[in-house]
This record gives C-alpha cells, sequence and structure tokens, in this order.
C-alpha cells in the first residue's frame, strides 16, 4: 500500500530557500521534478519575488549548477534549476527513493513537501536517506492511501480549495460557463494563469485523494 508523507524543512537548509532571503512574501512552489542520470531538475514557480536579485543569490549556491528564467507572468517566474550530481538534499532523497512529489511550497521560514511513496520500505528508505545526510526534515503526517481517501481535501493547499469553491459556486464548472477565468481571476487579485494553475493542481488533489486515477473501471482500450 502506498504511503504519503508530509514534512516541513526550515527554508534555509535549502538552497533554493536561503535565495529567498528574508522577504515575507516571496514564495516557491515547485511544479515538477525531473530525474536525469545523476542530476535533478527542478521545475518551480517563483511568486511575488524579485526574479533577478534570486536567481543571482541562487547561482551562487553551489548545489546549484544552472538556474534559467522559463517564463515571466504577472505574479512571478516559472525557473528550472540543474543541481549538481554531489547534492544530497531532500529533492535528490525523494528521487533516489523512488518517492512522487506531490506538493512542495515554500516562504522564507519553511518548505512544506508532500510526497508519495508505493511502500513503508521507501519512506523508510527516504528517512534514513536525510538521516545519513543531514536533512533537516520534521515529519506532520504519515499517512496509508486509505486513510487519505477519506480527507480528500486533506493533501490541498488553503489557496487550491479557496480557488475550487469559489469558482465552483460562481458557475465556472457550469455548461455554459456563467464566469470566465479573467473574472475568477478579477476576484482574487491575481493572473488568470495563477488562478488556472489553482484549478488544476486542486483538481488534481480531488482525483488523486478519491482514487478515481486507480479505478480500473475507467481503463478502457
Amino acid at each position: 500500500m502506498s504511503v504519503n508523507v508530509t514534512f516541513t524543512v526550515p527554508t534555509a537548509a535549502c538552497a533554493l530557500g536561503r535565495s529567498i532571503g528574508d522577504d515575507p512574501g516571496t514564495r516557491i512552489e515547485i511544479d515538477r521534478i525531473v530525474p536525469t542520470g545523476d542530476t535533478v531538475i527542478p521545475f518551480f514557480w517563483l511568486l511575488d519575488g524579485d526574479c533577478d536579485a534570486f536567481t543571482s543569490s541562487a547561482r551562487d549556491e553551489p548545489a546549484i549548477d544552472r538556474i534559467s528564467v522559463v517564463d515571466r507572468v504577472d505574479e512571478g517566474a516559472l525557473l528550472s534549476a540543474r543541481w549538481n550530481h554531489g547534492a544530497a538534499g531532500t529533492l535528490r532523497g525523494i528521487v533516489q527513493t523512488d518517492g512522487t512529489l506531490l506538493e512542495a511550497r515554500a516562504n522564507h521560514a519553511e518548505w512544506h513537501f508532500s510526497v508519495r511513496f508505493d511502500g513503508g520500505d521507501d519512506a523508510a528508505a527516504f528517512r534514513q536517506f536525510c538521516r545519513e545526510n543531514e536533512v533537516p526534515i520534521s515529519l506532520t503526517r504519515v499517512s496509508a492511501a486509505a486513510d487519505r481517501r477519506s480527507d480528500p481535501l486533506g493533501e490541498m493547499t488553503a489557496e487550491q480549495r479557496e480557488a475550487m469553491a469559489v469558482a465552483y459556486r460562481a458557475g465556472y464548472f457550469d455548461e455554459p460557463r456563467r464566469v470566465t477565468l479573467d473574472e475568477l481571476a478579477a476576484k482574487f487579485g491575481i493572473s488568470p494563469r495563477a488562478v488556472a494553475g489553482r484549478l488544476r493542481r486542486g483538481q488534481a488533489k480531488l482525483i488523486e485523494a478519491t482514487g478515481l486515477a486507480d479505478d480500473t473501471r475507467t481503463n478502457r482500450a
């Protein structure tokens, strides 16, 4: 049975986190991670922060071989970073123990991670990796997949829950739609792309939480 592990890490313990600095408004949300040989490449959003100052600071981090801006939006930027093969931090630990990153976000104080492992042995291997490499994780929740499905909102962020609820009440999911993405964005004071991202990730969390993705009745040739 798969195991979901939620934990935090002090922001200062991570290269990307240190690059945030002391600005309480700056946030990071990891979009996905790609293992390539001995290297880990995360794609992530830098939100409400100084992109140029952040990338300048990140380039001084020994663990980061390369960082680049993929796209810029009103509230931030999408970036990619290439970890060097010797960096033994949280992301490498997740990749090496076959974990699936469900969510990773950070502010100036701490990282919040939610990771799914195929079983308890992989979860234990990840914790052992963190101990051996002095990655200071603090567990906040460990649950089996069955437990997680009993609380389908448990893995959604507050922003995702709010976006889903407001969109539903406003008629965004109706056919035809009673509100546009631009109108939803105006309600939140953020860009349409940011709202679309929250809705997309929120819907993915609901599908994961309710087990629909594992339902064999949905498999059709």
